[in-house]
């Protein structure tokens, strides 16, 4: 039997307060620009009308409406009540909608896609799996979760931005439901992050 550790978790405050202050270095002021090329190219178009997409540690949501404007069904969700004031209306003008609920408790029908930017990042290693069994609950079989990798070969003891991420960490916190389809470097570099994505 294990108990977390309770200084290694981030609390619905603790953001709420960075948000507050500013003080959100991830926040790039617009969608991930692989995001925005891969809506554009249309490697990312929904497969269907009314295709669902779950965008979990939403932030101030740029992802999500850029998502939303191409035609994707989006629940956006984070722990920060704040962000409802300003993302909840712009979703809801695209038929989409934010929820404040912890991700890791949330549940749903299932999505065809699951799209993380910097939320896995943000959750603590020993929570990784226990995120990897409700992702594999909220992703439809045949669905996708695409996640944005950050950041790549930034060394442990730099830390940050919580925590270190790879593919392999994704896959393995996944579990055997999912299967690696592309672990590629991105074709646009996203704005004043100097560590591989």
């Amino acid at each position: 039997m294990a108990q977390r550790d309770a200084s290694t978790i981030q609390t619905a405050h603790d953001w709420a307060n960075r948000y507050e202050s500013g003080n959100t270095p991830w926040d790039l002021g617009g969608p991930h620009p692989e995001l925005a090329l891969r809506l554009q190219d249309g490697r990312l178009a929904p497969p269907r009308e009314g295709a669902r997409v779950l965008v979990p540690g939403a932030g101030r949501g740029h992802d999500a409406l850029a998502l939303a404007r191409r035609g994707w069904d989006v629940t956006a969700i984070d722990v920060v009540e704040a962000l409802s004031g300003t993302l909840g209306p712009a979703l809801e003008r695209y038929g989409g909608r934010f929820l404040v609920v912890d991700a890791l408790t949330y549940e749903d029908e299932p999505f065809e896609l699951l799209f993380d930017h910097t939320f896995f990042c943000a959750i603590s290693p020993d929570v990784r799996e226990e995120w990897g069994r409700r992702a594999a609950a909220l992703v439809a079989p045949s669905g996708h979760y695409a996640a944005l990798m950050f950041p790549v070969g930034r060394p442990a003891a730099e830390g940050g931005p919580p925590y270190g991420m790879d593919a392999t960490a994704v896959t393995t916190a996944l579990g055997a439901e999912f299967r690696r389809l592309d672990e590629s470097g991105l074709e646009r570099p996203a704005p004043g992050r100097p560590w591989r994505e």
